[in-house]
């Protein structure tokens, strides 16, 4: 059977969509976090080439958990790859391992209604396991911003004055919280 040229590109095309939205995805991939809240480090390959390795995921997932109540959820894998993602853009750009700091991952319901006061979401994504806030180690908040907004998968939000990073796995969108 003679294919014609449509159905070739059609089937490039369909290729190309089905990729793997990460460059390199075929390489193991590495997080070095630190949760300022609890002292707490994960420095460890969550994810081996061809899948996520379940006992790193169940590890993320303890360690991005709501550090007021002590409660988890699965998080989205999609945030660990961002994660990931960011690491590489500083080490190709500066050279460096950094690590990542996570200032806010998971939240329960009563502890996102702590926090409206200080500006979350009524429906925030951290409530699902699909948001977290960051920030690199060592690093500005200007490159941060930068490379956030490329990583970004879903919404992404700089929140200068308090020099960290929102981003989720909700729809696409950003915003920016000013200095003053």
């Amino acid at each position: 059977m003679a294919l014609d040229r449509r159905t070739v590109l059609a089937g490039l095309g369909a290729a190309l969509i089905a990729r793997p939205a990460l460059a390199g995805a075929a390489e193991p991939r590495e997080l070095r976090l630190y949760n300022p809240h609890t002292d707490e480090r994960f420095h460890d390959t969550y994810h081996n080439g061809e899948g996520y390795i379940g006992a790193a995921q169940a590890t993320l997932n303890r360690f991005l958990r709501d550090h007021h109540t002590e409660a988890q959820m699965p998080m989205d894998p999609r945030l660990f790859d961002m994660l990931w993602d960011l690491r590489r853009s500083y080490r190709q750009y500066y050279g460096a391992n950094v690590t990542i700091n996570i200032h806010s991952a998971y939240r329960t319901p009563e502890t996102n209604a702590r926090l409206r006061s200080e500006g979350a979401a009524q429906n925030s994504y951290h409530m699902f396991g699909k948001a977290i806030d960051v920030s690199a180690q060592g690093y500005g908040i200007h490159f941060l911003k930068d490379r956030a907004r490329q990583v970004a998968v879903g919404g992404v939000g700089i929140y200068m004055r308090s020099r960290f990073a929102h981003l989720d796995t909700g729809p696409r969108r950003t915003w920016v919280q000013s200095l003053f």
